[in-house]
């Protein structure tokens, strides 16, 4: 149960968790040198870590939503190997992509935040309690539900300009994209913590999860609630902005043509 034990667990008996990152950095590679070569400065970069993101949330969702159906709803339980490997999947992912931000994007706070947030909970939850991977499954499955259509959504905003394909898709998509997402992240989202924290908060677990370890965890969703809650507004926000002004260029052409 102690740190440098877990550490030690971490590098000597988890070989999917590294065999992962070396998949991620060569899709990750693949994707800069290759798919995304003609694109220039930072979208470069975040077009690459859509390429990973998408393959891992995909993944993930599937496997963490069977989970959750298949496995007995209880939030202490030990963890299964199943739910091990699928955190071990994801802490890799997290990994690459945490090393992306902070190299390409080292101002991006809350992202990185949310990549250190994420990955030191399956970390603990992993490594240190051996038990609690339900709670992971379920924000697993709820935050990488979006991750399809949100990549696509993001690589279609950052090539619009460039292409006319990319600019219908980014345009048709966005309406679904922010009802969506604000339905899973939005809503669903603060009822899991919710949730979650009725079990965890009151000490429900404390034979197997430390109750500050407990409180640890549910700061962690907290914020990646808020960081959720950010988009959402900010997706509102676009998409008002850009039906308004669409709306505005109709009426223009309109009126010139009335004229």
């Amino acid at each position: 149960m102690e740190s440098p034990a877990s550490l030690t667990l971490m590098w000597n008996d988890s070989p999917l968790l590294w065999r992962s990152v070396y998949l991620f950095i060569a899709v990750y590679s693949f994707g800069y040198f290759v798919v995304f070569r003609n694109w220039k400065g930072r979208p470069r970069y975040d077009a690459a870590s859509c390429g990973i993101s998408l393959l891992h949330g995909t993944l993930v969702a599937i496997l963490a939503g069977q989970d959750i159906f298949t496995t007995e709803w209880k939030l202490d339980a030990p963890n299964t190997d199943m739910q091990n490997k699928i955190m071990e999947y994801s802490m890799a992912y997290f990994i690459v992509d945490l090393l992306n931000y902070m190299y390409a994007a080292p101002d991006d706070f809350l992202f990185i935040g949310h990549h250190i947030a994420t990955f030191t909970y399956m970390y603990t939850c992993h490594y240190i309690t051996g038990h609690g991977a339900t709670s992971v499954m379920c924000l697993i499955a709820a935050g990488e539900a979006t991750s399809p259509v949100q990549n696509v959504w993001t690589l279609a905003r950052m090539a619009r300009t460039e292409s006319p394909r990319a600019k219908r898709i980014y345009t048709s998509l966005s309406p679904f994209f922010t009802f969506y997402f604000t339905l899973v992240r939005g809503i669903f989202g603060p009822y899991l913590i919710y949730e979650l924290g009725r079990f965890y908060l009151f000490g429900k677990a404390d034979a197997v999860v430390p109750r500050w370890l407990a409180y640890c965890w549910m700061f962690k969703i907290s914020f990646g609630i808020f960081g959720s809650l950010m988009w959402v507004y900010k997706l509102w926000v676009g998409l008002i902005k850009f039906y308004g002004t669409r709306d505005k260029k109709q009426l223009e052409e309109e009126t010139k043509k009335a004229m």
